[in-house]
């Protein structure tokens, strides 16, 4: 599939329109094409496109769509080193050599979280249950299941629940604002397309310290204001992820 993108994408060598290529990435049906358009995109252009495309996204990103919806594939494509190390690298000093303060914060590696690791509860009467179990049970309708399943570290049963039709934007919501969690947890929580797309979820991510500072970062761009505002002001989250809250401030300010 990436062969035929790469070869549809040859005629944006010189630059992208951003705007046209983020109603291209929100007329696809599944965040993974999304993703994938969006990274062919950026290798066929040269460093320095490429972060001027990014630097559009990150800062068109709080008008709304399609942006936002190129904003996410962005966030999820750099989240997952699709790019890989050099390419990655290269984008952050072309970011830099455009004086780009913003674009650079979000090219830049995470923090370490705080300290503390989440305990999951027990099931099935204190009983010590399998992996496999676990899963099972996380497809299933028990409420009171689900409820201590939402609380269970491993990644696997976490995607499991986030695809149950049973589990509600609410209970997304309290599993991305849990403290202590795990990178792994939220980055979860990320790539559910069912989830990531509602408001509440994103806010929740950023404003959990355990969220990956560079995720954070990311994602706060589709903040409101006021809740930019907040982030910008909390103690508890790292300043990384408090300074690409001012930079967005100020960059909405100065459009």
């Amino acid at each position: 599939m990436v062969k035929p993108i790469r070869a549809h994408l040859a005629c944006y060598d010189r630059g992208v329109d951003g705007l046209s290529l983020a109603r291209r990435l929100a007329a696809l049906p599944a965040a993974a094409m999304r993703q994938a358009t969006l990274r062919a995109t950026i290798e066929g252009l040269d460093d320095t496109a490429a972060a001027r495309l990014c630097a559009e996204i990150v800062r068109r990103g709080p008008d709304g769509a399609p942006f936002d919806v190129a904003l996410l594939a962005l966030t999820a494509v750099l989240d997952q080193n699709a790019l890989g190390y050099e390419r990655h690298a290269a984008l952050y000093a072309a970011a830099r050599a455009l004086d780009d303060a913003q674009l650079s914060r979000l090219l830049l590696s995470s923090q370490p979280p705080p300290p503390g690791t989440p305990q999951p509860a027990a099931l099935l009467g204190g009983r010590e249950i399998t992996l496999g179990e676990r899963k099972s049970l996380a497809r299933g309708r028990r409420r009171d299941v689900l409820d201590r399943l939402l609380r269970d570290p491993d990644e696997s049963v976490l995607a499991i629940l986030l695809g149950n039709p049973r589990i509600t934007e609410n209970d997304v919501v309290r599993l991305a604002a849990r403290r202590p969690t795990t990178a792994g947890a939220q980055r979860t929580i990320l790539r559910s397309e069912r989830f990531i797309a509602r408001y509440n979820v994103k806010r929740a991510l950023v404003l959990n310290p355990y969220t990956p500072t560079a995720l954070a970062a990311r994602l706060v761009v589709l903040l409101t204001r006021p809740d930019q505002e907040a982030v910008a002001n909390d103690a508890s989250l790292s300043e990384s992820v408090r300074l690409a809250a001012r930079e967005a401030l100020t960059s909405e300010g100065a459009g």
